[in-house]
C-alpha cells in the first residue's frame, strides 16, 4: 500500500459497510475508488456481495488495498442480511453506509467524522445529495431537513435520511436489532425505530455523495414497491399520530402506484430535486 493511502494513526477507525448485488461494471469500481480516495484514510471497507451473473471481485481486482474486506456469499440472501453481516464484521464505533453506484465526495468521511466528534450525542448523520445521471452528468440536488426536530417530524411523511450517505453509531443500531426484513425500505424502518428509541439525527447541509439515477438502479426498477413499503412503514410506526396532511400524502402515494413508473420517477424528480444547491443557513 502506498504511503499516501496509509491510514493515519490519529484518525479513529471507521467501518464502511456496503451490500453488493449484480454490480455495474463501470459504476462499482468508480464507487470503490472514491472510497479509497477519501481524505480520511483509516477505513475498514466491508463489501458483502450476493451472487449474480456479475462478479464484483473481478471488477475491483486491480484495486489492491488491504483495507478492503470483500465477501461473496454462496447464495442469494437479502440487503438487510448483507448489511447485518457487514455490521457484525465491522469493528469501528462509526459506520459509513454506501450504495454500489453512488460516488463519494473526497471529504465525505472526514466531514461526518468531525460532526460526530463535535456532538457526542449524535447517532445518525446524513447529508444533502448531489444528483447525477448514468454518465455522471450533474442533474441537481436533493435537500433534507437538517435539524433533529425537523427530521423527526418529516419521518411521518417520507424518509428524510438518505441511506447512501448516512453515518451512524454501530452499537446503538445493533442494540435495536440492526436492519430488519419486515419492509422493502429497510433503512426507513431503521430510522423510525431509532427515532422512537430517542436517537439524535442530523443532516449535513452540503452534498457528500453523488447519487446516481440510472436504468439499472433500484430507484428506477423498484419504484412502486418502494411506494408501497413507504406507506406501510408510516402506518406501522406512526399509527394514531398522523395528521390530516400526512393522510393526504398517503392517498397521493396510493394514486401514484397506479401510474406508469417512468411518470412517477419523473414527477419525483420534479418535486424533490432542485437545480441550485440549497442554502446552508
Amino acid at each position: 500500500m502506498s504511503e499516501t493511502n496509509s491510514p493515519s494513526l490519529e484518525q479513529p477507525l471507521i467501518s464502511v459497510v456496503m451490500g453488493v448485488w449484480n454490480p455495474h461494471p463501470r459504476h462499482f469500481p468508480e464507487v470503490v475508488e472514491s472510497i479509497l480516495a477519501q481524505t480520511y484514510q483509516n477505513l475498514q471497507i466491508i463489501l458483502i456481495e450476493d451472487p449474480s451473473e456479475r462478479d464484483g471481485r473481478e471488477m475491483i481486482r486491480h484495486l489492491q488495498d488491504d483495507r478492503i474486506i470483500h465477501i461473496r456469499n454462496e447464495e442469494r440472501t437479502s440487503l438487510p442480511d448483507q448489511l447485518n453481516k457487514g455490521l457484525g464484521l465491522a469493528t469501528a464505533d462509526l459506520v459509513a453506509r454506501g450504495d454500489a453506484d453512488d460516488i463519494w465526495e473526497p471529504h465525505r468521511v472526514a466531514t461526518q467524522a468531525k460532526c460526530f466528534e463535535m456532538d457526542p450525542d449524535l447517532v445518525v448523520l446524513g447529508s444533502t445529495l448531489k444528483i447525477i445521471d448514468d454518465d455522471g452528468n450533474h442533474l441537481g440536488y436533493r435537500d433534507y431537513p437538517r435539524k433533529h426536530e425537523d427530521i423527526i417530524r418529516a419521518l411521518r411523511r417520507y424518509c428524510p435520511i438518505a441511506q447512501p450517505v448516512v453515518m451512524f453509531k454501530r452499537k446503538i443500531v445493533l442494540e435495536l436489532g440492526g436492519y430488519l426484513k419486515d419492509f422493502f425500505i429497510e433503512d426507513y424502518d431503521l430510522w423510525c425505530r431509532l427515532a422512537k428509541a430517542g436517537a439524535k439525527f442530523e443532516n449535513y447541509p452540503e452534498p457528500l455523495v453523488q447519487y446516481r439515477i440510472h436504468p439499472e438502479g433500484i430507484k428506477s426498477t423498484k419504484l412502486k414497491k418502494t411506494l408501497d413499503s413507504t406507506i406501510r412503514i408510516k402506518e406501522t410506526h406512526f399509527r394514531g399520530q398522523l395528521a390530516a396532511a400526512d393522510h393526504m400524502r398517503i392517498l397521493a402515494e396510493r394514486g401514484l402506484m397506479m401510474m406508469p413508473s417512468k411518470f412517477v420517477l419523473w414527477l419525483f424528480g420534479q418535486m424533490t430535486f432542485s437545480k441550485e444547491l440549497p442554502s446552508s443557513t
